[in-house]
């Protein structure tokens, strides 16, 4: 039942998405990830991860290195959030997703819900860059 609640983005679609060996390698690049966050299996990251990952998140761009965005995943770990992938395209060294996620405060016990969109790009097989956008909370509007 525990496997379950465990983070479940990277439980993708069909390979068949792919239509080139290049989205193809991107996407198992992608499933890879999961078992760093299913499984902890930290000793990947260096083997997915370009020395520095370009993220562009909603409260600005940022370069991470390697090592600190490992730390970066550990506590975003602690925090028991869970993924769910509703949709995956790939195109050339690009793909897109479209996630919900789920996250239970600690001291509450209170779970909050978010959705967004995400994309990856990859040089070499390797995660390098990422842009990503959600919507936090819960409501009519989101629940739809």
């Amino acid at each position: 039942m525990r496997m379950l609640l465990i983070l479940v983005l990277f439980l993708l679609p069909p390979l068949s998405l792919a239509n080139t060996e290049e989205e193809l390698r991107n996407i198992e690049t992608l499933n890879l990830w999961g078992d760093i966050w299913i499984n902890k299996q930290y000793g990947l990251i260096e083997e997915l991860v370009n020395p520095v990952y370009i993220r562009h998140e909603p409260s600005g761009t940022v370069h991470v290195k390697r090592e600190d965005y490992l730390k970066r995943l550990k506590t975003m770990q602690a925090a028991n959030r869970k993924f769910t992938t509703q949709t995956l395209s790939a195109d050339g060294d690009l793909i897109w997703v479209r996630w919900s996620m789920t996250r239970e405060n600690p001291e509450t016990k209170e779970i909050s819900h978010s959705r967004g969109l995400q994309v990856y790009r990859f040089e070499d097989g390797k995660l390098a860059e990422t842009w990503w956008s959600h919507n936090e909370g819960q409501g009519a509007w989101l629940d739809l």
